[in-house]
Parts: structure tokens; C-alpha cells; sequence
């Protein structure tokens, strides 16, 4: 009996193991619709931070703005969240970012990213959490708008 139990524990255990692994097979960077979006960001040492950016069809979620030489960005997605590495390279050194992405991405999306500096900048590591909402098609509307205010 003990040996049954053991043998379906363990074709459990595979099946898991399987599903995850092709849960995790690569997968496309995920992209904002294009259009204006309000981003509000919390990270150490700048704390709350909300700004709109004009987001285009050639949208690089996975790299800030400023990144610097970055590669390809690899994503996976593991249940309904997409995570996605990328490494950049500035003059001082290398920023390694890890970031769990969640959301429709046409409304809204989340994302908590993890950054490790090498050689570290003050702090080894840093986390920052992203929330993105669209707020329409039209960017230059909006902008104008904002600066008659």
C-alpha cells in the first residue's frame, strides 16, 4: 500500500513538474495598447511617482526609458502572469531587471520589478512597483489638454 501511494505521489509530482516547465516556455513580451497611459511607480528613494507617457506600436514595457544597451527581453508566463529579464549596460555598469507583469494590457496592468545592480549603486538590489491605466487613443489631445491647465 505505502508503495501505491509513493508511485501515485510521485506521477503527481511529475505531471506538476511537466505543466510548470511548459507553463514557462517562452513567450511574447507583453504590449500596451497604443495611446496615452498614467503610470504611477513606487520605488525606493523617489517614492510615489505618477506620469502619463504616449505608448507606440514598438512598446518596450520591459525597458524603462534611459536603460541603456539592453538584450532581448525573455519572457515566460506562469499561470495568468508574464515574467520577463532583460540585463542593460550603462557607462558604470550593468542593470539586471526581473519583472512580473500582470493585467489585460489594453485597460490596465501591474508590475512589481526587481533591479540588481553590478557593480552595486549604493543599493545591491531595488524594487519597484508599476501600475499602468490607459487613458485613451488620442495623445496629443491629452497633452494639449494637460498644458492648458
Amino acid at each position: 500500500m505505502k508503495h501505491m501511494i509513493f508511485a501515485v505521489a510521485a506521477l503527481a509530482i511529475a505531471t506538476l513538474v511537466g505543466s510548470a516547465q511548459q507553463a514557462a516556455a517562452d513567450e511574447p513580451v507583453p504590449k500596451r495598447k497604443p495611446g496615452l497611459w498614467e503610470i504611477t511607480t513606487v520605488a525606493p528613494g523617489t517614492g510615489m511617482t505618477t506620469f502619463k507617457t504616449c505608448v507606440g506600436p514598438d512598446d518596450k514595457i520591459a525597458t524603462p526609458d534611459e536603460s541603456g544597451a539592453c538584450t532581448e527581453p525573455k519572457a515566460r508566463r506562469v499561470g495568468a502572469d508574464v515574467f520577463v529579464d532583460v540585463v542593460c549596460t550603462k557607462q558604470y555598469g550593468k542593470q539586471i531587471m526581473s519583472t512580473a507583469f500582470s493585467g489585460d494590457f489594453d485597460t490596465r496592468y501591474h508590475g512589481i520589478m526587481k533591479i540588481t545592480f553590478d557593480p552595486p549603486e549604493g543599493l545591491r538590489n531595488m524594487g519597484v512597483i508599476i501600475d499602468g491605466k490607459y487613458l485613451g487613443p488620442d495623445c496629443q489631445a491629452a497633452a494639449a489638454h494637460e498644458s492648458a491647465q
